[in-house]
């Protein structure tokens, strides 16, 4: 089976906030976003935890890969991880 070619590759880092009044706390994950020219899924994206554990929220898994069939897809499913552990996007 022959790879796709990957037409754009950016790495950027994510920041999510616990979604809570009384806890402020934080996350980082460095985010790497591969399009690919063909494929079932040729949008994803690669995260990577790297900043300080949280205290007292749930902590999502240290790495993580999602895949989608476009951009809108990609950042609709990134929104619903990030809220399945109770944290917003920033």
């Amino acid at each position: 089976m022959k790879k796709s070619l990957i037409i754009y590759e950016e790495e950027t880092q994510l920041y999510a906030r616990f979604d809570h009044p009384k806890c402020r706390e934080g996350l980082s994950y460095q985010a790497k976003i591969r399009i690919m020219v063909s494929g079932k899924f040729p949008v994803e994206l690669t995260l990577t935890f790297n900043g300080i554990y949280p205290y007292g929220p749930p902590m999502p898994p240290e790495k993580h890969e999602i895949k989608a069939t476009s951009i809108m897809d990609l950042y609709s499913k990134v929104l619903r991880w990030f809220r399945k552990y109770g944290y917003e996007v920033m």
